[in-house]
């Protein structure tokens, strides 16, 4: 049988604001061969560029017990948000290690006022015309 691994929350939305404890249960089966399950809160960045990644917390359970209680009070920053470039989303994770074979991910938001941010384009300010010099040219 395929190794299984999932993520029971206590709550039933994705809107926080820095303070808030995200709490819930992580259960697994067949792991055979595993050495133990890794439960992270991190953030990402997706998007046009590199993805960025920043693992704030783990924690670590040995394979035996094969499920586990979980709590994170969530930090002041960095908000999350979405733009036309790039997004950055936080999330809680929960893998079998050491191979990483299964994973369960549950995303979130974390905001100032727990509504989602959205970033627009600035247009840019006009601005005056500017004569043109050339390098070596006289006045």
């Amino acid at each position: 049988m395929e190794p299984n691994i999932n993520i029971q929350v206590d709550y039933d939305h994705t809107e926080f604001t820095p303070g808030d404890t995200i709490s819930g249960k992580v259960n697994w089966v067949n792991v055979n061969g595993a050495d133990a399950v890794a439960f992270r809160l991190f953030w990402y960045t997706s998007g046009k560029g590199t993805q960025d990644v920043m693992v704030l917390e783990e924690v670590e359970w040995p394979i035996s017990q094969g499920s586990a209680q979980f709590s994170f009070v969530l930090p002041n920053e960095p908000y999350s948000f979405s733009g036309t470039l790039v997004s950055l989303t936080w999330a809680i994770e929960a893998v079998i290690l050491p191979d990483e074979i299964s994973t369960a991910r549950h995303e979130l938001q974390l905001t100032p006022d727990g509504k989602e941010l959205t970033l627009t384009p600035v247009k840019e300010p006009a601005t005056e015309s500017k004569t043109k010099m050339r390098f070596g040219s006289k006045r």
